[in-house]
């Protein structure tokens, strides 16, 4: 791809260096611009994880759980997944590490990353890098997604592997 560019560039007589180095100043305001929302997200994350609230959640939920059949220490992944990708796949890979990938809870955890989105990132990262401060429907439909991607892989995993 990259002698692909450059020779484009060489054809249309145009600079690639030059050009090059002018994208990656144009970049550096972009980044300015996204590092402030991008350490506030970071920041809470960190805040609700550490903070042992989880544990007291998980506490409350786990009658729940056992009813329907789904183990509770599928909801921290459930609840991470739409902040943090990769708080979610470190928890995941906690899950295997304990459980086992091939284990219900190891292959409920791979279809539900799988089903759901980093929709609260992905919101914070785009909206903010443009200036969109009005994010409420959007917000809304890509919560109700990861719902029902939550939903489908509680659903998909107990249908094919229960």
């Amino acid at each position: 791809m990259v002698v692909f560019i450059v020779f484009y560039g060489f054809i249309k007589k145009v600079d690639v260096y030059d050009t090059f180095i002018e994208g990656v100043k144009e970049s550096f305001s972009m980044i300015t611009n996204l590092f402030p929302t991008f350490i506030a997200m970071i920041l809470a994350i960190n805040l609700f994880i550490n903070s042992g609230f989880l544990d007291f959640i998980l506490s409350f939920l786990k009658p729940i759980f056992d009813l329907i059949s789904v183990p509770v220490e599928i909801f921290p992944l459930a609840l991470v997944r739409p902040i943090s990708g990769s708080a979610s796949l470190a928890y995941l890979n906690n899950i295997f590490s304990t459980y086992g990938p091939d284990s219900f809870i190891g292959l409920l955890g791979s279809v539900l990353q799988g089903c759901t989105d980093t929709t609260l990132y992905v919101i914070s990262l785009y909206f903010g890098s443009i200036g969109i401060k009005k994010i409420r429907y959007s917000l809304f439909a890509g919560l109700f997604a990861d719902l029902i991607g939550i939903i489908a892989s509680i659903i998909i995993v107990n249908l094919f592997f229960n």
